[in-house]
């Protein structure tokens, strides 16, 4: 197969002609015998916004562009055979075979100024670490982990490199970094009876109980919100030393149904292998949390085998470990994402790929190989599945499946 650094003038000219004739990538490619992914990168690589306010291959103008209309997100990423571009305002992005060309020498002749790296070695990053970035929606971080031996430059390189348009990625594929708002302070309005189920749970009782108690493991729970007018809600626990995290569709946020939760893992895992993982509970004062003594009793014998507390009102940083791995929830689902239509199987295949990215924290380990060697029990009794660092796939459409539309 042709090589995308070796596309020829003439297979340019096909490209734009097969697609004015609505012909999908897959057989673009076969014309002109190439993969399909080159198509892809061809297009998103050398196509060109028409406006007044940018020049031609301007990437603000064009990462802009894509944002505002969902059809330039996906194939064919171009206005050029779009049957409603007569009526619409937006910026519109087009595909020419003579100036994309032309901007493809630029971009080679360009690229090689002030910068220490082989067409050999752009053309392997191409192939092996641009997909899992761009389709797979993997993290920088990750792609580094698995793959120092591609990546022989550090990541401040990649990203410089990025920037100057060596590979086919922008910064709209790489995985936004979380920025956390300072939350703004609410008025404390627990009743009497919250705050009698708090005591002896606080925060700082906790603090001193984890200090008499180091080697007991530490779950912080949570829950994830979509749409504000929707009931379905993602119930989070996070394991603080392997980041281990379950998650469980809830289809409404309440105490009956986080109950019902706890109550599955006490049945699945009886009750020993409960009172070994889940010795001491963390979570916010959201009143689907309120019952400590659900999560704390062994029902059957009556006695307490785990240890409920909760953080100070409007302190999510007590518990910032399963706050920050919601980052990876909101990858996929950003806020505001409906969770209408999320099932039981999508959110555990979220759950499986999110547990098999590794982490520079765990130096390279991934949740899931801490914790299939700490507690190999629990993910056999949980169903948990094995997914291999380059078999992560991040993008929607992977995680929902079947469920996509």
């Amino acid at each position: 197969m042709t090589n995308y650094n070796q596309l020829t003038r003439e297979n340019r000219e096909t490209i734009q002609i097969l697609i004015l004739k609505s012909k999908t990538f897959t057989y673009i490619s076969k014309s002109i015998n190439v993969d399909r992914t080159t198509i892809s990168r061809e297009i998103k690589r050398n196509r060109y916004i028409k406006s007044n306010f940018y020049e031609p291959f301007d990437k603000k103008g064009i990462e802009e562009a894509v944002v505002k209309c969902e059809l330039l997100q996906k194939p064919p990423y171009i206005c050029n055979n779009c049957p409603n571009k007569m009526y619409c305002n937006k910026h519109k992005l087009y595909y020419n075979a003579e100036l994309a060309h032309q901007h493809a020498i630029e971009i080679l002749s360009s690229s090689r100024t002030g910068v220490d790296i082989s067409p050999e070695a752009v053309e392997e990053i191409e192939n092996a670490i641009v997909p899992l970035i761009k389709d797979q929606k993997q993290s920088v971080n990750q792609v580094f982990i698995n793959h120092s031996d591609i990546l022989y430059m550090c990541k401040a390189t990649f990203y410089n490199y990025v920037e100057k348009g060596v590979f086919s990625l922008t910064n709209l594929d790489l995985p936004k970094k979380v920025i956390y708002k300072v939350r703004k302070h609410k008025k404390d309005t627990r009743n009497k009876r919250e705050l009698a189920l708090l005591k002896n749970r606080t925060y700082d009782i906790f603090l001193e109980f984890t200090a008499k108690h180091p080697r007991m493991n530490i779950i912080e729970i949570d829950t994830v919100h979509g749409k504000s007018n929707e009931n379905k809600v993602l119930f989070t626990l996070f394991d603080r030393k392997t980041h281990f995290m379950l998650i469980f569709l809830l289809e409404k946020n309440n105490i009956a149904n986080v109950n019902s939760k706890i109550s599955y893992l006490k049945e699945k895992l009886e009750i020993r292998l409960y009172a070994k993982v889940f010795r001491i509970f963390l979570g916010d004062n959201g009143s689907e949390f309120f019952d400590p003594l659900h999560f704390e009793m062994d029902y059957e014998r009556k006695i307490k085998v785990s240890n409920m507390f909760y953080c100070n009102p409007n302190s999510p940083w007590q518990k910032n470990g399963v706050e920050l791995n919601h980052r990876f929830i909101r990858q996929v689902f950003p806020k505001g994402s409906s969770f209408k239509n999320l099932t039981d199987d999508v959110v555990k295949r979220l759950q499986d790929n999110i547990n098999a990215i590794p982490r520079e924290s765990l130096n390279g380990a991934t949740p899931f190989d801490l914790m299939q060697k700490k507690y190999p029990d629990l993910i056999k009794k949980l169903n948990c599945s094995y997914i291999s660092p380059d078999a992560v796939d991040m993008s929607l459409e992977n995680i929902l499946g079947d469920n996509h539309e």
